[in-house]
């Protein structure tokens, strides 16, 4: 789930946003190794998160995301039920200008999804993770609408002597309309296992259309795919999210 202004900028001290959402995907197939889609047992997904941020001085943001997820295979798959994916995390602001901003964010996430993104009859759950990334944003106006890109790199340390992993990702954002954002993001995993963990890699794509009801309300709608894929699950289906900012 993307924030506001793709993650890089920082709360102004004081200030914050509150960003409720659900997602639901449902998908009978997922990429093998050598990258192409097979049929595979039906899998569903429910995801229910909030994501926050809170300016405590100008140079750094304390975040935290807290989820609950609900996935169900049919036997002999795993089904799950409980936490999903949590973080708590800090970032620092490194350079600010009136246009670009480059920032580094630390954090703590719980156990989460398998390695895949789906639970699979052989995949291992991840265990607990150290998240260190770097954000770069961009601001800018083309024909009149403003709009921003930003880029994200970060690496994932694992517990357990699970491998680690890499992220990149990124969103853009245009307002064709003032009340109205337009916005893409892409995220993307490259894990490179080996044994029971495996190498797993995968892409998602996810547009979506922020609508400002109020200049402190926000509602969302979108959906999601993976787009590609080695050894993981595809992913397709809707995300909507309710946003607050104080």
């Amino acid at each position: 789930m993307g924030v506001a202004r793709g993650g890089a900028w920082l709360m102004a001290p004081g200030t914050g946003q509150v960003i409720t959402y659900t997602a639901f995907s449902d998908s009978t197939r997922a990429f093998d190794a050598q990258g192409h889609l097979i049929p595979v047992p039906a899998y569903q997904k429910f995801e229910l998160g909030t994501y926050i941020e809170y300016g405590l001085t100008d140079w750094l943001t304390l975040v935290a995301s807290p989820s609950y997820d609900r996935i169900k295979n049919p036997p002999p798959g795993a089904s799950y039920e409980g936490i999903g994916e949590s973080e708590i995390a800090a970032r620092v602001g490194l350079y600010r200008s009136d246009t670009s901003v480059l920032s580094l964010q630390i954090g703590w996430r719980s156990p989460g999804a398998s390695f895949a993104d789906s639970l699979g009859p052989f995949e291992v759950r991840r265990a607990a993770a150290l998240d260190v990334r770097g954000l770069a944003g961009q601001s800018f106006t083309i024909a009149g609408m403003s709009g921003f890109l930003a880029l994200e790199g970060a690496y994932r340390f694992y517990a357990a002597n699970q491998p680690g992993e890499w992220r990149m990702d990124a969103t853009a954002g245009l307002r064709p309309l003032p009340p109205i954002l337009v916005m893409m993001q892409s995220f993307t995993s490259v894990s490179l296992g080996s044994g029971k963990f495996g190498e797993v890699i995968w892409t998602k794509l996810q547009p979506s259309l922020i609508y400002d009801l109020l200049p402190q309300w926000s509602v969302q709608i979108g959906g999601f795919l993976t787009i590609a894929g080695v050894n993981a699950g595809r992913e397709l289906g809707p995300v909507a999210g309710l946003w607050y900012r104080f």
